[in-house]
């Protein structure tokens, strides 16, 4: 199978967008997809993954012109290629208000995929952007949205959402959950990464990993934490990664006291993780109430967890519609109650084993099931089918 790939992301900075990017297309090199992919090009080191030739693009976004120039960019690059070879499908992970990959799919009659991490236009409307940029982009959406032979949707909301709103058979809305890499690389033991971090060997330790941003719930972290000094005495927190409200994130740890209970390591490269997540007993997922009914009580880092044995606490509203091994493996908290997580924290720290069993299942369930390898397969077995029943 031959694809043509287009995501627009800085490959350059360690989060959840270069995490996808490259998962996917590793997976699809693995399940003997060739690709050529149009990505904005790296400042740093260059990805090499076999069976994939990257087509770089200048990747200046953030004024006017430069938008238009990442376009333009992009429709060269991406009409050339489908001239020039014959692609079994274009994979691409959305970008607001870029017709280019939909005129192509339209032009050269090659079905088109889209990759939704994220629902662009209540986020537009919340944040105070234009009503001429937000209808720009609801009409670009649905154009791009009517044209794709399939939407691969990362939860459960985001695909009752999308089906709501376009009124799309459920067929053509696939909830796929994001991947990982299944491989850990320069792990430390428990004690070795305490010590790197300067944490007592006996302390209980809650660890975040991700985006740092008002998309989850570090309120009732900390306020949970408070609640909680009395019982565990030596309860420190770990919060791995960066993002617009790290500022904010470190103040608020300073006025409550917690600075020198918190270790804050900034982004980590995931090869670097296995020197840090061996410290942390408990993985945290914790959703405002927006982002839990818009997005589920998941995001990628649930599978970095799992990987690493991890029993994580999740905030959410329900699991109805994802594998039964989320079930039986998650604690799930209501979003934005800091008393019930404080709650599910204690048990938790008074409950080894059952931290230990059910990490095991989510780890099972990851390495069986989510590793991008086997998301891809997904995927590519999405477009295999659509492609029979032409």
């Amino acid at each position: 199978m031959k694809i043509l790939y287009f995501s627009f992301v800085e490959l350059d900075i360690p989060n959840a967008c270069q995490a996808h990017t490259l998962g996917v297309l590793r997976g699809f090199s693995n399940n003997s997809c060739k690709v050529d992919a149009v990505v904005p090009r790296p400042k740093k080191v260059r990805p090499k993954i076999p069976n994939v030739h990257f087509y770089y693009i200048w990747p200046w976004r953030f004024s006017y012109l430069g938008r238009i120039w990442v376009k333009f960019l992009d429709l060269m690059f991406m009409f050339f290629l489908c001239l020039k070879n014959h692609y079994d499908a274009i994979y691409v992970r959305e970008m607001e208000a870029n017709p280019v990959p939909r005129l192509c799919s339209k032009l050269f009659h090659i079905p088109l995929y889209m990759e939704i991490n994220d629902l662009i236009i209540p986020v537009l409307s919340e944040n105070g952007y234009s009503s001429d940029l937000i209808y720009k982009v609801k009409k670009n959406q649905e154009l791009d949205f009517r044209q794709s032979t399939g939407l691969i949707v990362p939860s459960v909301p985001m695909c009752d959402w999308i089906i709501d709103r376009y009124g799309f058979p459920e067929s053509k809305v696939h909830m796929i959950l994001n991947g990982t890499e299944a491989s850990i690389t320069n792990k430390l033991d428990r004690d070795q990464a305490r010590n790197k971090l300067g944490l007592p060997p006996t302390c209980f330790c809650l660890g975040f990993v991700g985006n740092i941003y008002k998309g989850y719930d570090f309120d009732s972290i900390f306020k949970a934490t408070i609640n909680c000094q009395n019982e565990i005495s030596q309860l420190y927190s770990v919060i791995i990664g960066h993002g617009p409200m790290a500022g904010e994130v470190k103040r608020k740890v300073s006025e409550l006291g917690l600075g020198a209970k918190t270790v804050f390591s900034g982004y980590i490269h995931p090869e670097e993780l296995g020197s840090i997540l061996p410290a942390i007993d408990v993985g945290l997922l914790l959703r405002s109430k927006k982002g839990a009914s818009r997005y589920g009580p998941l995001s990628t880092k649930f599978s970095t967890y799992a990987i690493y044995q991890l029993p994580i606490i999740a905030s959410g509203y329900s699991l109805e519609g994802y594998p039964d091994e989320l079930s039986q493996g998650l604690f799930l908290v209501p979003p934005e109650n800091p008393h019930v997580l404080a709650d599910m924290i204690l048990w938790l720290y008074n409950h080894p084993e059952e931290r230990k069993e059910r990490a095991n299942i989510l780890h099972d369930f990851v390495i069986k099931k989510l590793t991008w390898n086997t998301v891809t397969k997904e995927i590519v077995d999405v477009i295999k089918h659509d492609k029979k029943m032409k």
